[in-house]
């Protein structure tokens, strides 16, 4: 019973354990990876940041508009009482005309507690303000977008360099089964005197090789998913295995469909970045005119007054009440050219933006049409490489069969083995591309 239960523990032990460490692996598709992304990637949390300080920089401006409220209250003690003086002819008509009276107006201490209320009633450059704060708020929106179009983007790359990795690992450790079967009958034959040594040699020099391109791509995977660990917003010791294959994701951009896509620049991000670049040039330019227009605000303010020969009675004495209210007009006149040269400026930048428009124009067109001929062109070589690979992998299957029954030497065998090797790596290097292109062509029309 003791060796049951004792049995049973260490079962249980077991099973939690590797249920821990399958909960603590998470598993994404592409697409997955992507929305995760959205949520956790650094750069992504910062644009969003910019949307909120955006936000709040819109109702910081509006509020400028809206009623203002103050208070104040503060104490004096006058050290020395400030003493002015006046002729003593004023007291006394007999007094001479050159005698001085000083005199003390005020007590050492007082207190005054007031409140002051304003509103702006007039301002140009305040409306323009207001505009331009929500324009930016736009613009960030849009920076954000742009930013998550990015992201998405790299991530994709780094998914699907990830499969390709793949692939050329599972292809290469099926490749080493063979070699090694062949490395062993070989050595087996040369042992008692069937084969020459320069034969077990060749095929354990293929042998070797394919051991170092495994071990190196294997270094280079662990870089690889450090990276797209990072662009996801994982830590580096998070475990996550990938839910797409290699053949999966490679099919999702073999089509022609998108070369018969038509492009519509008012869509693609940038052409809409750089016109709420425009909007806020422009409110610029306004906002500096603006600095012409007089300034009218209203106020009103009440204080209440206090004063006292002695601080203990100072808040005990009688408090006399202040009330004043009125309107307040600021007229610029005269600014020796400040204002016209501040406006000369605005108006270039606004068409220094008109002109960058004008080129970005240029370039998305040209993106458009240029991605889609590398496409094109992808697609074909894409054809070939898989062609190609058929081939090699055709060949050395037979020449590793006809090694086998003696019919070809060891360098053939080594030879086949190296096409083979060169060629899948060029098929491996076409579908990157391909993907790559595919990814191009979507950001150049705007499918992002």
């Amino acid at each position: 019973m003791r060796s049951l239960l004792i049995t049973a523990i260490a079962l249980c032990i077991g099973i939690s354990s590797i249920q821990a460490q399958s909960a603590s692996v998470q598993t994404f598709t592409l697409a997955e990876a992507q929305a995760y992304a959205i949520k956790n990637n650094e750069q992504l949390k910062q644009a969003g940041f910019d949307i909120q300080i955006s936000e709040a920089k819109v109702r910081e401006t509006t509020a400028i508009g809206l009623p203002q409220l103050s208070g104040e209250a503060g104490m004096n003690y006058y050290i020395d009482v400030p003493t002015q003086v006046a002729p003593a002819s004023t007291f006394d008509p007999t007094a001479p005309a050159d005698i001085l009276v000083p005199l003390q107006f005020g007590l050492p201490f007082s207190a005054t507690a007031g409140i002051t209320a304003s509103q702006l009633l007039f301002d140009g450059s305040y409306f323009v303000g207001l505009k331009a704060s929500k324009a930016y708020l736009n613009y960030s929106q849009l920076n954000k977008e742009s930013t998550e179009i990015s992201v998405r983007n790299q991530i994709a790359q780094t998914y699907f360099a990830l499969l390709s990795l793949d692939k050329t690992l599972e292809s290469l450790k099926a490749n080493k089964l063979t070699v090694d079967q062949s490395s062993a009958e070989t050595k087996a034959l040369y042992e008692v005197g069937f084969a020459e040594k320069q034969d077990a040699d060749q095929v354990r020099l293929a042998q070797s090789n394919l051991q170092y391109q495994i071990d190196m791509i294997g270094r280079q995977r662990a870089s690889v998913m450090n990276a797209l660990k990072f662009q996801i917003g994982l830590a580096a010791d998070q475990e996550i295995t990938l839910s797409q294959t290699f053949e999966e994701l490679l099919g999702t951009v073999e089509g022609m469909a998108i070369l018969d896509q038509s492009f519509s620049i008012e869509n693609h991000i940038d052409y809409r970045t750089v016109n709420q670049g425009i909007e806020l040039s422009e409110l610029s330019l306004s906002a500096e005119k603006t600095k012409n227009y007089p300034q009218l605000a209203a106020f009103f303010n009440h204080s209440q007054n206090g004063f006292s020969q002695d601080f203990s009675e100072l808040f005990s004495n009688t408090f006399y009440p202040t009330t004043i209210a009125g309107l307040q007009l600021n007229v610029p006149i005269f600014s020796s050219g400040m204002r016209f040269y501040k406006t000369k400026q605005a108006k270039l930048e606004l068409e220094k933006t008109q002109s960058q428009k004008r080129q970005i124009e240029q370039n998305l067109n040209m993106q458009a049409e240029t991605a889609q001929g590398d496409y094109a062109s992808a697609l074909q070589n894409m054809s070939v490489a898989k062609e190609n690979l058929e081939l090699a992998e055709s060949i050395k299957k037979t020449t590793n069969t006809k090694y086998k029954e003696g019919v070809v030497s060891s360098l053939d065998y080594a030879q086949s083995e190296s096409q083979y090797l060169q060629t899948l790596s060029t098929y491996i290097n076409t579908a990157q591309n391909l993907f790559q292109a595919k990814l191009n062509l979507d950001k150049a029309l705007g499918n992002n």
